[in-house]
């Protein structure tokens, strides 16, 4: 597999122009849905997606980068549906990871998305909720709208599979930051990691089925985006730790404010270091953190190589996903552009050292 280049230009150029087009095509038919809800949760889905301010007035901003939908397109594609076809699955997609946002800001207690108040701070918990569910049940009849028969069907199915997995683990997720520190294991984790994963592995098996792809493609697609989402989960984990708030648009130290198992905490508990032993004990028995005391916790974790555990097991996880993507069958090419997608997924959260460039996890990376 050609990770440096894809016909027509670089990787770094595709994946702009594939999550350009995805935009493109998939925002009229989105906003189409969200439109449609009660007024009430129409204005609030459309602040949540950045569209409008609290006021309804029209912004220029879009929902994100469109990343999932992007992914569900590509695979459509690599096994030759039309964008017609494909289309459907990156609206539903997107439409679920929206909802899961929507939930999670709340329970996560996150005020700030995209570096503005999110829905819950916005308008209240109860219509934040009420506006993730609408999303959830349109995404639901977007695809049973479809036309494909079995492929539609089992379009659908992939879709209410990975909704369940995303709450199976966000259940998991929420146990997780209560277990007691000598306990706490990286299979607990990679558990809780289902609320990421669920929807990764959603968005490649919506887009395979839609464009009716052999068992054996699907098989290893899930494969790969299963470790694609390990990836992207740990490395968010150090981008919340260590990143710079002004590109993430969250406050610095989030996940330790929120005593928040995370992958670099757990690795530094298990390390059998001294550093790591002053973590456990400061974590069992400090219940709140000053501000103060959180990049003391940060450098404790690093000091025991929760950090560089953590950045060598996001590359292990995406190194996993691409050879398995390389499995999967279906048009080279097409499946040469869902790699690039695969380097530009992890590495948007500019979560490496600036000195420890990663080799091979770097080459032809968006950035």
């Amino acid at each position: 597999m050609n990770e440096g280049k894809v016909p027509g230009g670089t990787a770094a150029d595709f994946v702009k122009e594939a999550l350009a087009e995805c935009r493109d095509v998939t925002l009229p038919a989105l906003r189409e849905v969200v439109e449609g809800l009660h007024p009430q949760l129409a204005r609030i889905g459309a602040y949540h997606l950045g569209w409008r301010e609290h006021d309804g007035t029209p912004t220029d901003l879009h929902a994100g980068k469109m990343m999932r939908g992007t992914l569900a397109l590509l695979t459509a594609r690599t096994f030759g549906a039309g964008t017609a076809t494909a289309v459907r699955g990156a609206v539903a997609v997107e439409l679920v990871h929206n909802f899961s946002l929507l939930h999670d800001d709340l329970m996560d207690a996150d005020e700030l998305r995209r570096g503005r108040p999110t829905a819950w701070v916005a308008f209240g918990s109860g219509p934040a909720v009420l506006t993730g569910d609408a999303l959830l049940s349109q995404a639901m009849c977007v695809l049973a709208a479809a036309d494909g028969g079995a492929s539609a069907r089992r379009a659908s199915e992939a879709l209410a599979k990975a909704v369940d997995a995303i709450i199976h683990g966000q259940a998991a997720d929420l146990s997780l930051d209560h277990f007691p520190v000598d306990r706490v294991s990286t299979e607990d984790y990679l558990t809780a990691c289902a609320k990421t994963t669920g929807l990764f592995c959603g968005c490649v098996e919506v887009g395979a089925s839609l464009a009716g792809a052999p068992v054996a493609g699907v098989r290893a697609l899930r494969a790969a985006a299963w470790n694609l989402g390990v990836a992207w989960q740990i490395a968010d984990d150090i981008e919340s730790i260590w990143g710079d708030s002004a590109d993430s648009g969250k406050p610095p130290y989030g996940d330790l404010r929120r005593h928040k198992r995370t992958y670099p905490v757990i690795a530094a508990l298990r390390s059998g270091t001294p550093a790591g032993q002053r973590l456990a004990a400061r974590l069992d028995t400090v219940k709140e953190h000053t501000e103060a005391e959180l990049p003391l916790l940060a450098d404790l974790i690093d000091q025991a190589g929760g950090r560089e555990e953590a950045e060598r097991a996001a590359r292990d996880h995406l190194d996993r996903a691409l050879r398995e993507l390389a499995d999967a069958g279906g048009e080279e090419s097409a499946r040469d552009g869902l790699a690039s997608l695969f380097h530009h997924v992890i590495d948007r959260h500019h979560w490496q050292r600036p000195t420890a460039a990663a080799g091979s996890m770097t080459e032809g990376t968006a950035q």
